[in-house]
């Protein structure tokens, strides 16, 4: 599809092409998307890598015309998405909704209105078996959201409403990091990492996961740590071979003595790290093992550049809560707009609205 200015092409058949892949990098490096992690390309290889349940991601590019410059590339998904109708354990029922998932939660090029209006015309034109564009995890302070909420030409859903995402920013050093508590936090940071040393017979060593070979190990402590039920939720063995094969996984594991007590398990970018789980062994809980393990991690975070820890949606339960910063995001729906979908998003936002209410009630 094209206008007078600009160009959209299917770029799966260049996905080898050194010229695109350097152009893919530089609007990469011009982003400040907090999901640029999920748009790289070497996301975009471990999804081709592992594409055995789901369809295999696609790439789309962004071509200014006069110029030939590709000022857009979109890597994205294809799901199945649902208007669940939950409330509480009661389960009554979901809508299925076939979605574009543009990875990251945005296109890879600038917000301008007139680009985006005429790339989702075109995805939805290209997917017409599916339903929505779907950015599932889009901040409400973004120029993206403020420029969808302007267009008329969808009907606009956002599942579960906004909620609250935390982040960690990381100084340049972790004593200025550790400044900003106060002295009976810092007091109690140090007794913690000092009493859980003095139980492993004054060792606790904290070991960084990056590379294939480590995996065995940290799957054996990952077992050790989680139930079977939970284990199944999490990355597969050979999804997490991938991810370290692409240079994506880092994880730690703290070792108290010569037993595994703790692990974090996450995904690098550039300079963030995207913490997904933290596992600690249960008996050992009174030691407040989770929290030491996030604290020797930002040490060892801090002394290696990083700027931040995402810790997506929800409210971590280990988490340095004073020196956090939080965001507001959304999984926001981007509906073609006929009734049948008006309908379906009044009904499960007046639901959703409802059973809010309730539980506001309740409590």
């Amino acid at each position: 599809m094209s206008n007078a200015i600009y160009l959209i092409e299917d770029a799966n058949g260049r996905i080898g092409d050194s010229a695109l892949l350097q152009r893919w990098r530089e609007l990469l490096a011009e982003s400040d998307s907090h999901g640029r992690v999920y748009q790289s390309p070497e996301f975009f290889d471990y999804l081709l890598s592992t594409a055995t349940e789901h369809a295999p991601p696609q790439l789309f590019t962004v071509t200014e015309r006069a110029s030939g410059t590709v000022v857009g590339v979109v890597p994205l998904v294809l799901r199945r998405h649902g208007f669940d109708f939950v409330a509480g354990r009661l389960r009554l029922g979901s809508l299925p909704v076939p979605s574009v998932c543009l990875l990251g939660s945005a296109p890879l090029m600038p917000a301008r209105a007139e680009l985006l209006d005429l790339l989702f015309e075109f995805l939805l034109a290209k997917f017409p078996l599916c339903q929505a564009i779907s950015l599932n995890s889009l901040p409400a302070d973004s120029e993206l959201w403020r420029n969808i909420s302007k267009n008329s030409g969808y009907t606009t859903h956002l599942l579960n409403n906004w909620r609250t995402c935390h982040q960690i920013p990381l100084p340049s050093s972790f004593e200025t990091f550790m400044a900003q508590f106060n002295s009976k936090r810092r007091y109690n940071l140090k007794r913690q990492q000092r009493q859980l040393r003095e139980h492993g017979a004054g060792r606790l060593d904290l070991h960084r996961i990056e590379q294939p070979e480590q995996l065995p190990s940290m799957l054996e402590t990952m077992s050790r740590l989680t139930t079977p039920e939970h284990r199944a939720q999490l990355w597969t063995h050979e999804e997490m071979r991938e991810l370290a094969l692409h240079g994506m996984l880092l994880c730690y594991q703290i070792d108290c003595g010569n037993q595994p007590c703790a692990l974090i398990l996450g995904l690098r970018s550039s300079d963030t790290l995207h913490l997904f789980n933290i596992f600690h062994d249960k008996a050992l809980g009174h030691l407040s093992v989770g929290t030491t393990i996030l604290h020797m991690a930002i040490e060892d975070l801090c002394s290696r550049g990083f700027t931040c820890i995402d810790l997506g949606y929800g409210t971590p339960a280990h988490s340095y809560q004073s020196s956090n910063a939080t965001v507001q995001r959304g999984h926001v729906l981007l509906m073609r707009s006929n009734t049948r979908n008006r309908l379906a998003c009044a009904l499960h936002g007046a639901f959703v609205a409802a059973t809010e209410l309730a539980r506001r009630s309740i409590k």
